[in-house]
């Protein structure tokens, strides 16, 4: 009894062990159109690193199972920790819409006997109407990801379909694809690819395009052949060869007839390849196509803003400059908007690779713009890289720095020397002058003697000159008054002029 009874829970505790370290991931190639084959694919992950299993003792059973009616299912075993499975989803028995797919993923510990759920995961797929994929358009061998071509070459539209899609219709007997611009039929191609040219910049077009892949077996061949007297009639078998179709552009001096479908214009160019069928659907302005079990169908739509690219580039200036100088360049060019520019200064000589650009662009509104820079080297290469949505030029421009010797100006020379003549001749001018004229000047001197001379006069000390002057003071005569006139002695008078 205790030995059932372990049997019984160590499946139990090993799956819950178990279940806490694997968690499985599913990836899909939806959407498919109906009537493809659709892929899934179940990676087994370790939760503590994330990790893929790769171990070839580690073997896991995968369950699949979808939830269409009639219902998919699938159960194996695998020696790794991946699985994938394809499921066709038949167009006459499975509608469009949105499906389930879902996988376990276990271990055995006895062989399809003893086995429990590590992990398990379900995910969503879509089975459309139409063919899945996108309009290419190429132009000078680049892919344009954005809607706007050049003027300038040719634009080949193609269309790449879905590969799952693809697969599938290659069972076609006829694929055919009807091009249209502007709500205008410009044709059918047999190779998904149509060329036009757009010639008038800053105009907006809408191209579309229907491809029809149309299962229909081909009739059978019958031969007649006549032999007198007796007539022996042969049948060969069906050919499942797509017809030999031309790729048409629209020819110059094609007949247009226009028919009226309800609210909608067509104008069909008439060919001798393949006539356009004024029954079939009229994709343009949103019409929707008309199903068909035994026909599948692709629409595909890209609208187009034509621009002219950058050309003409003009650089003005001067590229040799004396050193210390300003470097100063006018650039001009034509294109359509919006224009963007940057400029570059690599010192010495540089070699264009054409994928040259910036980490920033200035814009411009016309294509004229100065550049002017101060470089201290003694050669440059100026890059100047233009760019619009359509184009890229990358323009080199190489500067020269040179050495002037530097000659004293003539300033510098002439003023200080006639100076210098002009203040000689003021100086013999003035000594010449004087010479001349010193006779003229008379040099009078004037003898003030206010008392006698006494040539024996004795020295007196201070006591006696003071009583000397008292004593004068005293005896002196009256002050004349100012009507009179003075009466000096005659010790005061002056001297005669000498």
């Amino acid at each position: 009894m205790l030995a059932r009874t372990i049997i019984f829970l160590l499946p139990l505790l090993v799956a819950q062990v178990s279940a806490d370290k694997y968690h499985v991931r599913i990836s899909t190639d939806d959407p498919i159109v109906k009537g493809g084959t659709i892929r899934f694919v179940a990676t087994v992950y370790e939760l503590s690193d994330g990790k893929q299993i790769v171990s070839d003792d580690t073997d896991f059973m995968f369950v699949w199972e979808d939830n269409a009616i009639p219902q998919h299912t699938r159960q194996v075993e695998a020696e790794n920790a991946t699985d994938s499975w394809s499921v066709t989803y038949d167009a006459d028995t499975y509608p469009v819409g949105t499906y389930i797919v879902n996988v376990v993923v276990k271990r055995c510990i006895i062989v399809h006997v003893v086995c429990y759920e590590v992990t398990s995961a379900r995910s969503y797929f879509d089975i459309t109407e139409t063919l899945n994929g996108k309009m290419l358009l190429l132009q000078n061998n680049n892919s344009i990801d954005t809607e706007f071509v050049s003027n300038a070459s040719t634009v080949t539209h193609s269309i790449q379909v879905k590969e799952t899609d693809k697969e599938y219709i290659d069972k076609a007997t006829t694929i055919l694809t009807y091009w249209f611009v502007d709500c205008t039929y410009y044709g059918i191609s047999s190779d998904f690819n149509f060329t036009f040219n757009y010639t008038v910049p800053e105009e907006e077009h809408e191209v579309e395009a229907l491809v029809m892949a149309d299962f229909t077996p081909l009739p059978p061949t019958t031969t007649t052949t006549t032999t007198p007297p007796s007539t022996t009639t042969t049948t060969s078998k069906p050919t499942t060869h797509a017809p030999n179709v031309t790729t048409t552009v629209r020819p110059t001096g094609s007949t247009a007839t226009t028919i009226r479908t309800g609210a909608v214009t067509k104008t069909l160019i008439k060919r001798d390849v393949a006539s356009y069928n004024s029954s079939f659907p009229f994709v343009c302005n949103g019409t929707q196509v008309a199903t068909d079990s035994k026909k599948s169908y692709g629409h595909f739509y890209r609208k187009i803003h034509v621009k002219a690219p950058i050309s003409k580039v003009n650089v003005t200036g001067n590229n040799w400059i004396q050193h210390g100088d300003l470097l100063s360049l006018n650039v001009q060019c034509q294109g359509s908007r919006n224009i963007e520019y940057c400029v570059h200064y690599i010192y010495g000589a540089y070699n264009v690779t054409g994928n040259e650009t910036c980490y920033a662009y200035i814009s411009l509104d016309m294509c004229d713009f100065l550049i002017k820079r101060y470089l201290p080297g003694a050669k440059y290469t100026v890059l100047i890289i233009i760019r619009n949505e359509v184009s890229k030029v990358v323009q080199p421009v190489t500067v020269t720095m040179y050495e002037v010797t530097k000659q004293p100006q003539l300033s510098v020379i002439v003023v200080p020397v006639a100076f210098s003549l002009v203040a000689v001749v003021l100086i013999v001018f003035g000594i010449a002058y004087y010479i001349q004229n010193r006779s003229r000047f008379v040099i009078e001197v004037a003898d003030f003697n206010f008392g006698q001379q006494y040539a024996d006069m004795e020295y007196k000390t201070f006591r006696e000159r003071l009583r000397d002057s008292i004593t004068n003071a005293i005896t002196r005569g009256p002050t004349p008054s100012s009507s009179e006139v003075p009466v000096w002695p005659p010790g005061r008078k002056y001297g005669s002029m000498t």
